[in-house]
């Protein structure tokens, strides 16, 4: 059971209620502070200044005063208004992640909404009925306008939802949960729309994602080094503490560690038998590996890195208030300000996008390292399991991943610059933070086929060396993989046995089976230590 407080929901907590959909209670800490701001809008709603959003017109109608007799009507037409979404309905995770994201930041008490219309949510989510929220309308700036539009009308017993993957009104499946839909009072419905929870709940899963991802890259690379008998040299610590970021040598790190599972690297690695040791010259022979091996702790270690800062700025969003305006009780008033505006997570969505598409890039050049004859130490040519020319082994499977790769090239224009003014010219600059969130969403089922060729080929390889002389790391992956998708003895579609592959590397099981070097993603380290 998942307390929400609106102060310490984590990364994992929105996975698990995502994806494990895991209960949630408001919490008794948040009751008072929001009884007390909801007080405190009830008492300044009939005073003549004008406040936002209380007594006022919406966004460029601001300078329009709404009576009092109107104020209910008023927030049910906000509703109205912004229910515009169009395009694809987000997926029953990422609608369990903007619902949780939403409530607690609801919970913080700084939004003047009562109790029980969180509550309501927190119920809704907890008895599995999910709004059907469509995923284009939102240019974050004002927060998720739109999005949480459709979101809140679930609360109003308005539009339609899943419940178990059926379709029904929202009132029907109130109505059989034993719920009942609330009346929104003046605010309420703004605090609901108002706010950038539809981008953090996405950018939460994301990030949760790629932290796995990273994870099967660093072992995939030790199979690398393992099946192109790649030198270890290039993971000696003292090699990466002498450029100094923590995220190089973490990763290093972690990939020795998969390495040392096979005894001839083991005792390379903990025998520091490099450096002093002459290198033969031998014509024909590099001394040196591809960068796409070599490298691989710089490449994997600055998206580790950047997995950190982004990880940050997640976790502080999701325990964030971020509607307008919001109300201090201590102080007696309401404060106008911007905190819906979401250039924070636009811009960690585009930088962690990034970080992916090169993550999946240097996947599919390592993958021509393994398929490519020229350079593969002896393997056959494209992993061929008959004989090459009448079978033609992975060909296939590389053209598949070069064209991912273009296609995840292509998503690399980042969506935070792409502000153009809207609302009649009064949300003149926006962030675009779920469009940045949401190209990050889709990227990753890319990036998971990518993984999954070369954790095929990586496993087709293997059977090409000598038995035994791969690693238990290595082997256990081999095995994995060749449940789903056996070695090839001749030519066989493959697609369907991409797609299983592609599946398991996302089990969490298989996740906390293999990726033995991951434990989550620590904090960066207090400045000036690694």
């Amino acid at each position: 059971m998942i307390e929400l407080n609106g102060h310490n929901l984590t990364l994992e907590d929105v996975w698990n209620v995502a994806n494990r959909s895991e209960s949630c209670v408001l919490a008794d800490s948040a009751r008072e502070p929001m009884r007390q701001s909801r007080a405190l809008v009830e008492k300044l709603a009939d005073e003549p200044r004008a406040i936002y959003g209380i007594n006022t017109g919406f966004g460029p109608l601001s300078h329009t005063r709404v009576s009092s007799k109107d104020l209910k009507q008023h927030q049910i037409n906000l509703l109205h208004h912004l229910a515009v979404g169009q395009g694809k309905l987000f997926t029953a995770p990422e609608t369990r992640a903007l619902m949780v994201t939403r409530a607690n930041a609801l919970a913080r008490g700084f939004s003047g909404i009562r109790e029980c219309v969180v509550e309501l949510l927190v119920d809704c989510l907890n008895a599995d009925i999910l709004p059907e929220v469509p995923s284009e309308g939102s240019v974050g700036a004002s927060g998720d306008l739109a999005p949480l539009a459709h979101m809140a009308r679930l609360l109003v017993g308005l539009g339609h939802v899943r419940v178990g993957g059926k379709r029904m009104t929202a009132a029907d499946a109130l109505e059989a949960a034993g719920l009942k839909p609330v009346v929104l009072e003046c605010k309420e419905g703004l605090a609901l729309v108002n706010g950038t929870s539809v981008m953090t709940g996405l950018a939460a899963l994301s990030t949760h994602e790629a932290g796995k991802a990273l994870g099967w890259m660093e072992l995939l690379s030790a199979c690398c080094f393992q099946v192109l008998f790649a030198s270890p040299e290039v993971l000696c610590s003292q090699l990466h503490k002498a450029r100094g970021f923590r995220g190089q040598s973490s990763v290093a790190a972690r990939i020795a560690d998969y390495l040392k599972t096979h005894p001839g690297y083991k005792d390379r690695i903990e025998g520091h038998k490099w450096g002093s040791n002459a290198k033969p010259v031998e014509a024909g022979v590099e001394i040196q590996d591809s960068y796409s091996i070599r490298c691989a702790p710089q490449v994997l270690g600055a998206f580790q890195e950047a997995l950190w800062h982004v990880e940050q700025v997640v976790n502080r969003e999701l325990n964030a208030s971020t509607d307008n305006p919001l109300i201090f009780p201590e102080m007696e008033t309401v404060i106008h300000g911007g905190n819906f505006y979401g250039q924070q997570i636009a811009m960690v969505s585009d930088y962690l996008r990034l970080g992916l598409i090169k993550l999946g890039l240097f996947s599919e050049r390592q993958l021509d390292r393994l398929v490519n004859w020229r350079y593969s130490m002896g393997l056959p040519p494209l992993l061929a399991g008959g004989a090459p020319g009448l079978n033609s082994g992975m060909m296939g499977c590389q053209i598949l991943a070069t064209s991912l790769a273009a296609e995840c090239r292509i998503m690399g224009m980042p969506a935070s610059i792409q502000t153009i003014p809207t609302n009649a010219n009064n949300q003149d600059v926006v962030s675009m933070g779920t469009v940045a969130a949401k190209m990050t969403q889709e990227l990753l089922p890319k990036v998971w086929t990518l993984l999954a060729v070369e954790s095929m080929a990586v496993a087709q390889a293997g059977a090409h060396r000598e038995a035994g002389t791969m690693g238990t790391a290595y082997r256990d992956l081999q095995d994995r993989v060749f449940a789903l998708s056996p070695q090839l003895e001749e030519d066989r579609p493959l697609f369907d046995e991409i797609k299983a592959v592609s599946e398991m590397l996302q089990s969490e099981t298989v996740q906390q089976a293999c990726l033995t070097g991951v434990t989550g993603l620590p904090l960066l380290p207090e400045r000036g230590k690694t």
